[in-house]
C-alpha cells in the first residue's frame, strides 16, 4: 500500500508557529469535530460538500508534516502520508488506478490523506503538444475529481504554491502558509529543543536565533549534532561551538555558507 501511517510523541505546544496559523489550523479540527452536526443537524448538505481540504506550504522544516500529524492526534483520526514515489507511473492508466486504491480505501477508513511534496503530482498542467502531455492532464483531471468528491480530510503540502495547479486552489478550504520562523520564535525554538541539556554558561541562544535564519527542522538536526558530541565528551552540556557547527552542517546541506 502506497501510504505509510504517520505519528508524533510531540504536542502542539512543540509546534512554535504565530498565533494566527494556530487559528486557521483550530479551524480545521472544528471541522473534523463538527462536520456531522454542519451538515446534518443544521441541514447544510445540501449546499456544503463532506470533506475538507488544505493546503499547507512553506519551506522544509516549518511544520507542516508535524502539523498534520497533530491533527490526527487531537482528533483521534490516523493520518497516512501518501508515498508519491510508488503512486506516479510512467505507464498511461496506473497512476490513476493506484491513487484509486489509496482513495477508496481512505474513504472506508476514516483516515486523515497527506501529501506530502504534493507539487510533484498536482503540478500545473502543461499544452498539451503530444500523447504524454495529454495523458498528464488527464492524470490531474481526474484528481480534481477526487479530490472534490473526497469525503474525509486530505492535506497537500508543498514548499512552493507556485508550482501547483490553479485549479486545485479553487478547491481547497484552507491555503496555509509556513513560513521561516521569526528571530522571536527561533529563540523559542532553540529553547525547547535544548530545555534537557545543561547549557554552557558562555552561550547565549539570543544572538544565535538572531544572526541565523534556520527552521524548526534544522534545530532539530543541530539538536541530533549536539547530542552526538555530548555523548562522546560523556557529559549531557552543550556549547557554542557545537551548535555553530550544527548549523554550519545544515547549510552547507542547502549550498549556504556560515
Amino acid at each position: 500500500f502506497p501510504a505509510q501511517q504517520i505519528s508524533t510523541k510531540m504536542t502542539w505546544d512543540d509546534l512554535v508557529i504565530e498565533d494566527f496559523l494556530m487559528d486557521e489550523i483550530q479551524e480545521i479540527i472544528v471541522w473534523i469535530k463538527n462536520y456531522s452536526k454542519i451538515l446534518n443537524e443544521w441541514g447544510l448538505s445540501k449546499v456544503l460538500k463532506p470533506g475538507y481540504r488544505s493546503l499547507f506550504y512553506g519551506p522544509p522544516g516549518t511544520g507542516k508534516t508535524l502539523t498534520a500529524s497533530l491533527l490526527g492526534q487531537s482528533t483521534g483520526l490516523d493520518v497516512f502520508r501518501v508515498d508519491l514515489s510508488k503512486i506516479v507511473s510512467k505507464y498511461i492508466g496506473e497512476t490513476e488506478k493506484n491513487l484509486a486504491n489509496i482513495f477508496d480505501q481512505a474513504e472506508n477508513k476514516n483516515w486523515i490523506l497527506f501529501f506530502d511534496e504534493a507539487d510533484a503530482i498536482f503540478g500545473k498542467r502543461t499544452s498539451t503538444s503530444d500523447s504524454k502531455d495529454r495523458y498528464a492532464n488527464q492524470e490531474i483531471a481526474y484528481l480534481l475529481q477526487r479530490i472534490e468528491d473526497f469525503p474525509g480530510v486530505l492535506i497537500l503540502a508543498t514548499n512552493l504554491k507556485s508550482n501547483m495547479d490553479e485549479a486545485f486552489a479553487r478547491r481547497f478550504q484552507s491555503m496555509i502558509y509556513f513560513p521561516t520562523p521569526t528571530a522571536q520564535l527561533r529563540m523559542k525554538l532553540w529553547e525547547n529543543a535544548f530545555k534537557g541539556f545543561e547549557i554552557d554558561e558562555n552561550l547565549d541562544l539570543w544572538p544565535i536565533s538572531k544572526k541565523y535564519e534556520v527552521t524548526g527542522g534544522s534545530i532539530i538536526n543541530v539538536l541530533r549534532h549536539c547530542a552526538l558530541n555530548a555523548v562522546i565528551r560523556d557529559e549531557k552540556k552543550v556549547y557554542r561551538e557545537d551548535i555553530i557547527e550544527g548549523i554550519k552542517k545544515e547549510f552547507r546541506k542547502e549550498g549556504k555558507t556560515v
